[in-house]
């Protein structure tokens, strides 16, 4: 891909560095070289669960969703959207098997960074390390507050939370996906989404 291209795709990225902290020239010279884009099918995988998560996924556009086989039935662990940074996180950092798979729920692009090129940038620019510091900071309280939600009791409340944070996808993504992703029965999430 041409590196105007690449530059469009990591703008949002590079946006959300600079609010953190403004960074250096010669770091986002260095991500441009390190990411590379890449294009899913809907259905595609991204990672599949047995595999090593070998990429952090920055999401251009579409929809992804990370899922768990458990007793042959898939659950929906996240659902995620443009401009989420995508990793298996312990499979990511401890470059070991992933328990999960991620799956495009739509046609999808992705700028892609491999594990070994982010390693390499931490060593050369120590300004990165905080970046990615408050970054992963970030991510790990909105899987707590996701968590959280999920084990709410009450349905609605967890149905009220996906509204509020991704109202602008909720035509998109299956009810099949986001029952599961809620933990509630399909025809519970219809008498919802109908307001019964």
């Amino acid at each position: 891909m041409l590196t105007d291209d690449k530059i469009i795709i990591l703008t949002p990225l590079f946006a959300i560095l600079n609010a953190i902290r403004p960074i250096s020239e010669p770091l986002k010279v260095a991500l441009i070289d390190s990411f590379d884009i890449n294009t899913f099918k809907k259905k595609e995988l991204l990672l599949k669960e047995g595999d090593v998560c070998e990429n952090l996924y920055f999401l251009d556009n579409g929809i992804l969703r990370s899922f768990h086989s458990i007793a042959e039935k898939e659950i929906t662990s996240r659902i995620m959207f443009k401009n989420h940074i995508v990793i298996s996180s312990g499979s990511f950092f401890k470059q070991t098997f992933s328990t999960e798979s991620i799956e495009a729920i739509t046609d999808t692009t992705v700028a892609a960074l491999p594990f070994i090129k982010l390693q390499q940038i931490y060593l050369r620019f120590e300004e990165f390390n905080f970046h990615a510091r408050l970054i992963t900071e970030d991510y790990f309280y909105k899987q707590e507050q996701r968590l959280y939600m999920l084990r709410q009791a009450d349905v609605r409340l967890r149905y009220q939370y996906f509204v509020e944070n991704y109202s602008e996808y909720f035509n998109v993504i299956s009810l099949k996906y986001l029952a599961s992703f809620l933990n509630v029965s399909r025809e519970t999430l219809s008498r919802l989404r109908n307001g019964s």
